[in-house]
């Protein structure tokens, strides 16, 4: 996963200089690859988002979780503090 943006950003200048090397017009080219990277930095951003919402939903399981167990161990102590 450390190499993941090495690997973007390497895909990324690979298709803009194969869209820049194509046999197009510059007008057709400049439309391609405002298109593509349009598609791309969407498709990035969702990635990201769904790592956000990933990354809140474990917080939340590890909130819950720990809450959970702080509570039977203060059950516990208050238990034991009665006999």
């Amino acid at each position: 996963m450390k190499s993941l943006p090495g690997i973007i950003v390497g895909l990324a200048v690979g298709a803009a200089v194969g869209l820049l090397l194509a046999p197009q017009s510059g007008k057709k080219t400049r439309k391609r690859i405002t298109s593509e990277s349009d598609s791309f930095f969407k498709d990035l951003q969702d990635q990201l988002q769904a790592g956000l919402e990933n990354i809140k939903s474990q917080y939340n399981n590890y909130v819950d979780t720990a809450s959970s167990k702080t509570e039977d161990a203060v059950k516990q102590v208050k238990r034991k503090a009665n006999y």
